[in-house]
């Protein structure tokens, strides 16, 4: 209700640390979540001068109807059903007053706390304050722009475009700006409203895998997905048909992003411990205040509690609250575009659960992963990055001079600090052994062919 009462940008953080367990105790995460939907509606004067103020014409002479009672009320707009003159039905949305004002002004005071407490609080190194606003921040602007999230809309069509079984709703461009969107209505049950879907006849399992692999096509083969899996913003059509609406939040999953969490992934599902820290290494998660070693050892211990590392042994408090500790006390923090796709896909994989709790996601899962890790390592792919590695094989040999030259000075000024971390030393002083054994065999073996050839030629002279 406080939150609420302090306006957007305090729902928007209250709606966002919500859905960070690793942030908040349960009992806090689950009293924020009911900032999704409990929201208080702007009156219907409100919204109307909102939209002819942004369109130009009274609402009344762009739309043959207009519903006053509001089908969605967001922290940032509300979303109200009506018609077209031509008798198509739409679903308009429009943005509160004064939101973006409101909300730039609510982010510089976030900063300064966040950036005085980084300064202030040894605490806050763990929870990366600063990052979190610039989160909320981005989040707030790309919701808060109707056109952009039009824009996203199309986007997705064209990616949807060979696949009938997915409706993107078609953006009215004419009756679209910055602080309005008007798109086509879509009509259907609500994903997890069971009663209905049964009585309709639905394949409940075969909704869910439907509804999983919606979202892996979109991050294991696009490069924008949509972050927001919310149980409102996606329905079954009478014929079957899944219809995504409101793209409003959406995330860009680039190549090296897709790899390093396909690796990821791939050591959860093979029990790999050292794939796992190296994945996350390169994801950026491990903080140079953490010690890789620590992290194995612990990730270990984890591994052993959870043999099968199903999210039905997650679920339980204690288990979770151990997991994120353990996370926290290795100073492991996900980036927020990794944050954001990992938020997504636990979103989809409760989507898949409240549809068949029997749902095997990480069997969903592993068929995408080998693919990615399988184009990675595909001798088309390494001679694709050959070049590549070659320019930065030569930029570096161009400014190695210049940071050797740097970091020479800095030695000099006593500025020069070297970190170095023995854990862990023994594991790869029995690689190298392992290493070096090889390299004499084939030493002595290479040896024992030459000097038998040599013999061979000997005695026939």
């Amino acid at each position: 209700m406080a939150l609420e009462e302090l306006g957007v940008t305090f729902v928007k953080v209250g709606q966002i640390v919500s859905t960070r367990s690793d942030l908040l105790p349960p009992e806090f995460a689950q009293e924020l979540a009911k900032l999704q939907d409990s929201l208080q509606p702007l009156p219907l004067d409100v919204v109307k001068k909102a939209i002819a103020d942004e369109l130009g014409r009274p609402v009344e002479e762009i739309f043959g109807n207009f519903d006053p009672n509001p089908i969605g009320v967001a922290s940032i707009g509300q979303a109200h059903a009506a018609t077209l003159k031509d008798g198509t039905e739409v679903v308009v949305k429009a943005r509160k007053p004064g939101v973006v004002e409101e909300a730039e002004e609510d982010l510089e005071i976030l900063r300064q706390l966040a950036a005085t407490s980084a300064q202030r609080w040894e605490g806050a190194q763990e929870y990366d304050l600063v990052g979190i606003v610039e989160e909320i921040g981005e989040t707030l602007r790309a919701e808060m722009d109707y056109v952009k999230e039009g824009r996203n809309a199309e986007h997705f069509a064209r990616f949807f475009q060979r696949d009938e079984s997915i409706h993107v709703p078609k953006i009215f461009w004419d009756y679209t700006k910055s602080r309005v969107i008007t798109m086509e209505r879509v009509r259907g049950i609500g994903i997890l409203d069971i009663r209905s879907l049964d009585k309709a006849g639905f394949d409940r399992k075969e909704l869910a895998k439907r509804v999983v692999n919606l979202w892996l096509k979109m991050v294991f083969e696009g490069e924008v997905f949509h972050a927001d899996p919310h149980p409102g913003n996606l329905f079954v059509e009478a014929g079957g048909r899944l219809g995504l609406i409101d793209y409003g939040m959406t995330g860009v999953v680039d190549k090296e992003v897709r790899q390093h969490l396909a690796g990821a992934l791939k050591a959860i599902l093979d029990r790999d411990v050292d794939l796992l820290v190296e994945s996350l290494t390169e994801l950026g998660a491990v903080s140079p205040a953490g010690s890789r070693e620590n992290l194995r050892k612990d990730l270990k211990h984890v591994m052993a509690h959870y043999p099968k590392l199903s999210m039905a042994e997650l679920k339980d408090t204690s288990n979770l609250g151990e997991l994120i500790t353990m996370l926290r006390r290795n100073h492991v923090q996900l980036p927020s575009n990794s944050f954001m796709l990992l938020k997504a896909l636990a979103m989809v994989q409760s989507l898949g659960k409240g549809l068949d709790p029997d749902l095997d996601f990480f069997s969903l899962l592993e068929p995408n992963v080998n693919r990615i890790l399988k184009e990675r390592y595909a001798p088309t792919a390494i001679i694709r990055r050959f070049p590549s590695a070659v320019m930065d094989l030569a930029t570096l040999g161009m400014e190695l001079p210049q940071r050797l030259n740097r970091l020479a000075r800095q030695a000099e000024r006593g500025e020069l600090r070297v970190r170095a971390e023995a854990s862990g030393l023994e594991r790869h002083v029995e690689h190298l052994e392992r290493l070096v054994n090889r390299v004499v065999i084939g030493v002595i073996a290479a040896a024992l062919i030459v000097g038998g050839a040599i013999l061979l030629l000997a005695s026939r002279v």
